[in-house]
């Protein structure tokens, strides 16, 4: 038994930015104008709720409900963003994957994703997958990339032979080498700077090989 267990945000879902612009704006409207890398590797925890703590610490704002405010008001943005017919797609091939994944007997399939979960889920049914009985761990389980994975492969169970991550950037890779998984990049940024990669999903039996690998 193989447990696959994937990000969202690049990796089945193109958002082609929105959600970073959501999240920044639900941030200065509850802090205000609070200095925010523009690079996200800056941040030791590039989750929702572990980027957020270090903007608070870095700009001296002690926590008093703001995470839970900016978290509401993210939700609030991105669920005006897809009903104003926002651009927001799955990866190509995506969902035909999942469907034959979580069909077969050999796989466990789990999301676990740096973003809060009711964000995930509104991309995620936007987009069109089936969320019946999926697995989905996020930001509100754990700051650390690290602690949300864990969490997604204890609820899938333990009894897997194998164990493979999937995501789009370094900060994925850089969690999959810490817990000693198998890693498949996904997309652009990951081209050239990881053994096993696809740009897409759109052939399903490469991938499904990969996974074996």
């Amino acid at each position: 038994m193989i447990a696959t267990i994937f990000d969202i945000d690049g990796t089945l879902v193109e958002n082609f930015g929105f959600d970073d612009a959501c999240y920044i704006s639900a941030i200065r409207e509850v802090l205000g104008e609070v200095y925010i890398h523009s690079d996200w590797s800056k941040y030791k925890n590039v989750t929702d709720t572990g980027s957020l703590r270090q903007i608070m610490e870095e700009n001296e704002i002690q926590e008093a409900g703001q995470i839970k405010e900016v978290r509401s008001k993210f939700g609030e943005l991105i669920r005006q963003y897809l009903k104003n017919g926002g651009k927001c797609l799955p990866k190509e091939g995506a969902i035909h994957l999942i469907d034959k994944l979580t069909a077969a007997d050999d796989y466990e399939v789990g999301f676990a994703t740096g973003g809060w979960r009711h964000t995930a889920e509104m991309k995620l049914q936007h987009t069109g997958f089936n969320l019946r009985n999926i697995v989905l761990t996020s930001s509100d389980d754990g700051d650390a990339r690290v602690t949300i994975m864990k969490k997604c492969l204890s609820m899938l169970g333990n009894c897997f032979h194998r164990i493979v991550y999937i995501g789009d950037a370094e900060w994925d890779m850089k969690a999959t080498q810490e817990l000693g998984w198998h890693f498949i990049g996904v997309g652009a940024r990951l081209k050239g700077k990881c053994e096993f990669w696809v740009e897409d999903f759109s052939s399903s039996d490469t991938f499904m090989k990969m996974l074996h690998t």
